[in-house]
């Protein structure tokens, strides 16, 4: 009988030892290991400087003005001469003239006493648009001669200029 309890006991321990075997070979071929981690980094990207004075404007002229004349409209065009979008927010302008002793405050732009400068440029009224490379918008505004109180011999001829500021 003694033989019977060694061979039993042996296949049990082989049993045990192929059960053992399978075990680490299923874990083995099927087991894997990582590791978690954050990360960052930065890039970099450039946007165009853009460029200066890319707005073109404009005006028609005016027929000769004199003491008493009415208002006289005037469109000026404004064009995107950029090679991107520009957006136009405002267009200013001032009076000179060629003649010494008549300057801007002998006209009227918009019905006001017109400015003499850059500085003292007055707004048009111009709706802010985004402009296309070359595309235009425009604005109207009214010019007329001021009548004033006084002389106003030294404007007799003279060639007036409507300077625009645009931004």
């Amino acid at each position: 009988m003694r033989t019977q309890k060694k061979s039993s006991s042996r296949k049990k321990k082989s049993a045990a030892f192929v059960a053992a075997g399978v075990i680490g070979l299923a874990t083995a071929g099927g087991a894997y290991a990582y590791w978690t981690s954050l990360g960052g980094g930065t890039g970099t990207a450039t946007t165009r400087a853009g460029a200066s004075n890319v707005f073109l404007v404009t005006g028609g002229s005016a027929t000769a003005m004199y003491p008493g004349d009415s208002a006289q409209t005037i469109t000026a065009t404004v064009k995107n001469t950029g090679t991107e979008n520009y957006k136009i927010q405002a267009v200013k302008a001032y009076v000179t003239t060629n003649k010494a002793d008549c300057d801007g405050t002998d006209y009227k732009l918009n019905g006001a006493v017109a400015p003499v400068s850059e500085a003292t440029a007055a707004s048009l009224g111009v709706t802010p648009v985004d402009l296309a490379p070359a595309a235009t918008t425009t604005v109207d505004y009214t010019l007329q001669f001021n009548n004033k109180t006084t002389n106003q011999d030294a404007c007799k001829g003279a060639t007036v200029t409507i300077n625009y500021v645009a931004s």
